[in-house]
């Protein structure tokens, strides 16, 4: 557990962040703040291919990092050959897919928005060239746009009747860093350079 003690007084400040212990501490808060992972909430999810979009039930965050990884077999049609994975029918689109940017009967992702098709923002394209939108098999990108987070299956619109199948998928939320720790560290940063300043002046 990460205690933090809050000094308020300006020359106990100055004085910590002129030492080689104090520029040890601003290391490690820096550090702590660029360590996201340590307050990633993870989420294990089924998403159906049996309709367009499903809601998470997850909010995130404008600034948030995720992580995804999914797995599984959707299966789009009774003739042979038809199903795939997570990153779809690769080089595959469809004008009348549910994302038609993206790679045909692949993971999809939007935020905000409903289950309806054509409502919310895109994710951020997984991979390049698989347009955006796409998730796939593996997936990290920080998303600008917050809101509830929709996973689905880029069919065609209308072609789900004929659709079974899942992917399995694990969600790693990593949220924004907390403004009071940036606060707490750009604070550190200028009294040390003021205390260097003023050993440079009376030099």
């Amino acid at each position: 557990m990460i205690k933090t003690k809050t000094i308020n007084n300006s020359r106990v400040i100055c004085r910590l962040f002129s030492s080689t212990a104090a520029a040890t501490l601003l290391a490690g808060l820096i550090s702590l703040c660029g360590g996201r992972n340590a307050r990633a909430t993870i989420y294990t999810l089924t998403i159906p291919d049996t309709v367009p979009w499903t809601d998470t039930g997850i909010n995130i965050a404008a600034g948030s990092e995720i992580q995804i990884t999914a797995s599984g077999t959707a299966t789009f049609g009774f003739s042979a050959g038809q199903s795939c994975g997570p990153n779809g029918t690769t080089g595959v689109f469809y004008p009348g897919s549910v994302v038609p940017s993206a790679v045909s009967c692949s993971l999809i992702g939007k935020t905000g928005g409903t289950t309806g098709v054509g409502t919310g923002t895109l994710v951020p394209e997984g991979t390049p060239g698989d347009g955006t939108g796409f998730v796939g098999a593996s997936y990290d990108k920080t998303i600008s746009t917050g809101g509830e987070l929709f996973l689905g299956f880029n069919d065609q619109v209308g072609g789900f009747s004929d659709n079974s199948g899942s992917f399995s998928v694990t969600l790693n939320v990593l949220p924004v860093p907390e403004p009071s720790i940036m606060a707490f560290v750009g604070l550190g940063g200028l009294a040390f350079w003021a205390r260097r300043r003023t050993r440079a002046a009376s030099a």
